[in-house]
Formats: C-alpha cells, structure tokens, sequence
C-alpha cells in the first residue's frame, strides 16, 4: 500500500515538473514573437488629375409649357454647340433628364420652372479648366446658371500604388531598424502589416487638377 502512494506521488511529481518545463518553453517562445516594435511608414505623391467632370446647370421658367420646352431646347442647342466649338466631342457631352416644377401658388411669377443639367466627362483636363472660365458667353445668350463646376479626379492609382507601398514599407523599416540600434536590439522580419488606405486631396485651391496623394502604413517588426 506504502508503495503505491509513493509511485502515484512521484507520478504526480513527473507530471509537473513536464507541465512546468512545457509551460517554460511555450512562454519563452511566446515571448520571442511578441518582441516586436510598430511603427509607420509615409509615402506622399503629387500628380495630375487624368479625368476631368464638368457640370453645368441652368433654369428655364416660364408660364406656358410648349414655350418652356422650346426655351430648354434652344439653351441646350447654345451649350452643346459652345462646348463643341471649344473642343469638346459629342460623346463627352451628357444631358441630363429635364426636371420640371409646377408652382401652384396664386401669386407665382412662374407657373413652370424647371432645373436643367449638361456634363463634360473628358480626358482633356487642360482644356477643360480654361474653358469653364469662359462661359460669358453663355450668359449674353440668356442662359441663367445656377451651377457652373468642374471636378478633377486621378483614377490611375494602380500605377503609382506599388512605388508607393514600397516607399512606406522603407520608411517604416528605417524607423525600426533606428529603434532597434538605440536600445542596443537588431531588427528581425516583417511581424505583422497594415498597407493602410490611399487618401487622395487637392494639392491647393488655385490648382485643383492636382492632387496630393499619401499613404500611411502600419508595419510591426521583429526585435531579437
């Protein structure tokens, strides 16, 4: 019986001891991998828009309806042929559904008002910002705008997209590796990363067919 006791006693003891040293070595391993520092990494771009949206809306009021329509027509008539004169193609132009209100009201100055919409989808970012500043003319037609803006956009991100993720990812190690030298560490593999998102703003209010684009990315890298 004596003899019994001690064997489960020792068996016990066996079992902690290889629990303990299981235990030892997990810990040390776990704290191997999380030895690591996180830091960012900035890539910025400045370039020129590729697209360029120019909208372009007008009213036409008017108490008889057939009268209305004729003055829609007429002004669409002015625009498409200035845009055209100026350099613009047929296919760039775009005319939006006709959107008519009835006012109802007893003392309104018009019974029929509508709200009209051109837009330039184009390539021609150049030709497209010195234009829109030209629409007098437009105006001495008898075209009454109520809306006259353009809108540059970059839509070739793919091109510039894996320059800028191998810049970030630079700066970022460079940060690492200076963290590491300091506290007397050296830099092992990339832990862990975060690409980030691409944020895409103008460069400055006078020039808006430029645009700024920066990257930020989080990248966690190993410290032996």
């Amino acid at each position: 019986m004596e003899n019994t006791k001690n064997y489960n006693v020792w068996v016990i003891g066996l079992g902690v001891l290889v629990f303990s040293a299981i235990f030892f070595l997990a810990a040390q391993n776990f704290s191997k991998q999380g030895s690591y520092v996180e830091v960012k990494g900035l890539s910025e771009r400045i370039v020129k828009a590729d697209t360029a949206i120019w909208s372009i809306n007008f009213e036409v009021k008017s108490n008889n309806v057939d009268s209305l329509y004729a003055d829609i027509g007429k002004n669409i008539a002015t625009i498409k042929a200035f845009l055209k004169e100026k350099g613009f193609e047929e296919s760039e132009i775009n005319v939006a559904p006709v959107n008519i209100y009835q006012d109802t009201y007893k003392d309104a100055l018009f019974r029929y008002n509508s709200t009209n919409q051109l837009s330039v989808y184009t390539k021609k970012v150049d030709l497209i910002k010195s234009v829109s500043k030209d629409t007098l003319v437009l105006i001495k037609n008898g075209i009454v705008m109520n809306q006259n803006s353009v809108s540059f956009e970059f839509s070739d991100i793919n091109t510039i997209k894996p320059e800028m993720l191998a810049e970030a990812l630079k700066n970022a190690k460079d940060t690492a590796q200076k963290i590491a030298g300091e506290t007397g560490s050296s830099l092992g593999g990339l832990h862990r990363g975060n690409q980030g998102v691409f944020d895409i703003s103008e460069k400055d209010p006078g020039s808006p067919e430029y645009k700024k684009i920066r990257l930020v990315s989080t990248m966690s890298f190993l410290i032996k």
